[in-house]
């Protein structure tokens, strides 16, 4: 077995220990995906390294070719023992890109999907972190994938019960070898000296039985190839987060849960939903999964949930842990009904009175309880020194997690109503923003929530609370009438203290995916000043608020440049627009330095490219690849996102018009 099922992944990290122990140096390498994701993962997984002394070199890659340029210079280094690649390596042989030596040890932490099954079925030294997909789903694909690469490829010359005995151990004993080694091509031809040893003049009964046996196993190895070719074929799709498989693994490790890693967590969970790599209902799912773990690491921290009648309502149980499974539905619809505080749902908690709704900590204590009012009562000089008293007394500093619900409005909490709304990809693509219909559109859905254009253009931190509320009530009311019926959905914020507005974790992921991108727009604020570069701008964030500021001040610089891209696009008909059952629109984001066009599918309505059990599945990978070879165009695909690619802007035209004709 060479993936690792979900519950022993302290089995493949203990392996990395063990190695890194007869090691005085950096001995692990670590290749890190440059999305919020794997950044998350890897926050968790350097901790578990610092706490294990366990020195390690982090590098940032961004498609397969850098990997393999590393590999030439850091991972041939015989120092380093062990690989570990975090979101990426999973759909592509890990021998194609490193060098496999005898003393190397690999650990693949992908939600990438399909694997690819030499990584999980072959290498010994390769170690998948498997989210239950490999075990519960995969027994049949194995066992095509073992006849097919292990199998007698005489198909059924040797028909006697010894030889078929002797087959199976020299196929254990191949397992695990390099595919081209020395070792396995010894194999090779010593069993096809032993079979040409072994024939021998047979008679017609014996031979007819031995023709029967070769046709019969002719059709299942086409059988098996055909089994791995659909798999294949499937499209890609996301399985578990990162950041939860390596917070899985520090729980398997014996280190609980702190308020940093499961935020963590959280947020590389919640970027999977922000850029639609699962559907709704696994991300409902997530939510499940996260709420039991918000709810051990905040034990005295309030679920806020907006009722529809106007009222805010807080809970405050503690439950299960990570790994366990809710009995409530999977419907994401039930899920965020919970959070709302619908009527009907099972095991409500008793409400909490006096509970400000978007600061649940705030809690109003009674004067007979008020131990600083009464001293103020009895000797303060006036009532500014009793409200001083009462609030140093009673009001604490809160940085913990708690449950939300959330709209799909762009960095609401760090912007006004109006600039949420108007760059924000889930309403402009349901109104249509960049045409004066769709700007009058928008105009009307604001007017209906009951907000004056000034409240509207207000910071919607200073918005009065009663006017948030009503927003939320609203919004859930009329959103179907707009195309906008999934405009909430449940979620994560953090407090990070005072003079600090919340976090919610959706924020908190474009924050990140602007840090990474931080060389397009931080000239622009001359008051930020990141001395490190992008990738690591972005894991400081995670933990140093002042630089999560400046990412989310990034991400608004940088929707804003996008809307107006996209504005300039459409006016300048630069728009391919293909009009088929799945695909609404195919679009050409931007030029690359090297003259190539980057192409990948844009929808209208949510595409969802996975879910942890559905049938959903991305398949522009694949057809991209085949358009590009039959019109012979200079493209590559060697991202970790394969629906991604890059095409010489001379052969983009005579792609775009074969693509149209091939959907």
């Amino acid at each position: 077995m060479v993936y690792v099922s979900s519950t022993h992944y302290e089995d493949a990290y203990r392996r990395i220990a063990d190695t890194a122990a007869t090691t005085a140096g950096a001995s692990v390498l670590l290749f890190v995906s440059m999305d919020a994701d794997a950044l998350c993962a890897l926050r968790i997984l350097t901790s578990l390294f610092k706490r294990d002394s366990i020195a390690h070199k982090i590098v940032p890659v961004s498609n397969y070719a850098e990997i393999t340029s590393m590999n030439q210079t850091l991972a041939q280094n015989q120092q380093i023992k062990s690989i570990v690649f975090l979101n990426c390596g999973a759909q592509t042989d890990v021998q194609d890109f490193v060098t496999l030596r005898d003393d190397l040890v690999v650990m693949v932490i992908d939600s990438h999907r399909p694997f690819n099954l030499y990584n999980v079925f072959w290498h010994e030294q390769v170690q998948c972190l498997d989210d239950g997909d490999v075990e519960k789903n995969m027994g049949e694909l194995r066992e095509a994938f073992e006849d097919i690469e292990f199998g007698d490829s005489s198909s059924g010359e040797d028909s006697d019960e010894s030889e078929d005995e002797g087959s199976d151990q020299d196929n254990e004993s191949r397992i695990g070898h390099k595919r081209g080694s020395s070792e396995m091509l010894g194999d090779l031809a010593k069993n096809d000296r032993q079979r040409r040893k072994r024939k021998t003049d047979l008679d017609p009964e014996s031979f007819m039985r031995m023709q029967q046996q070769k046709a019969e196993r002719r059709d299942a190895r086409a059988a098996h190839q055909q089994m791995i070719q659909a798999y294949y074929a499937q499209g890609s799709y996301y399985g578990q987060s990162c950041a939860i498989s390596t917070l899985m693994l520090a729980e398997q490790l014996g280190h609980p849960p702190s308020l940093d890693t499961v935020w963590w967590a959280v947020v590389g969970a919640t970027s999977q939903h922000v850029l639609q790599h699962i559907d709704s209902d696994g991300y409902a799912e997530v939510v499940r999964r996260m709420r039991d773990l918000v709810r051990r690491v905040c034990p005295t921290a309030s679920t806020t949930r907006l009722n529809i009648d106007g009222n805010a309502r807080s809970s405050n149980t503690s439950e299960s842990a990570l790994g366990s499974s809710a009995t409530v539905t999977s419907s994401s619809q039930a899920l965020l009904d919970s959070q709302l505080g619908l009527p009907g749902q099972p095991d409500d908690p008793p409400q909490r009175e006096n509970i400000d709704p978007f600061n649940p900590y705030l809690e109003m204590i009674p004067e007979d309880e008020d131990e600083g009012y009464l001293r103020a009562r009895a000797g303060a000089a006036s009532n500014g020194e009793a409200g001083l008293l009462t609030s140093s007394k009673n009001i604490e500093q809160s940085v913990a997690i708690s449950e939300s619900t959330e709209l799909k409005f762009l960095l609401l909490r760090h912007w006004s109503l109006t600039n949420a709304m108007q760059y924000s990809p889930y309403v402009a693509t349901r109104l249509g923003t960049w045409s004066s219909k769709g700007r009058s559109r928008l105009d009307l859905l604001v007017a209906k929530l009951g907000l004056s254009r000034a409240e509207a253009q207000a910071p919607f931190l200073h918005l009065d609370p009663e006017l948030k509320l009503q927003l939320y009530r609203k919004m859930h009311a009329i959103g179907a009438d707009y195309n906008m019926a999934d405009s909430l959905y449940a979620g994560f914020v953090r407090d990070y203290g005072w003079r600090k507005s919340r976090v919610s974790a959706s924020d908190m992921v474009l924050a990140i995916l602007a840090l990474l991108q931080k060389d397009a727009w931080a000239g622009e604020y001359e008051s930020i000043h990141i001395s490190a570069s992008g990738f690591f701008a972005a894991y400081d964030s995670l933990s140093q608020f002042d630089i999560l500021r400046a990412g989310l001040h990034g991400a608004q610089h940088l929707q804003r440049l996008v809307v107006g891209q996209g504005i300039s696009m459409l006016e300048r008909q630069a728009v391919k627009t293909l009009r088929t059952s799945e695909v609404d629109k195919l679009m050409v984001l931007g030029i690359t330095p090297m003259d190539y066009p980057l192409v990948r599918p844009h929808m209208d309505a949510p595409f969802n490219r996975s879910t942890y059990a559905g049938e959903s599945r991305n398949h522009f990978g694949i057809v991209f690849e085949q358009v590009a070879s039959e019109v012979g165009a200079e493209a590559k695909q060697g991202f970790f996102d394969s629906s991604v690619m890059e095409i010489r802007r001379s052969d983009m035209s005579a792609f775009v018009d074969k693509l149209r004709r091939h959907l």
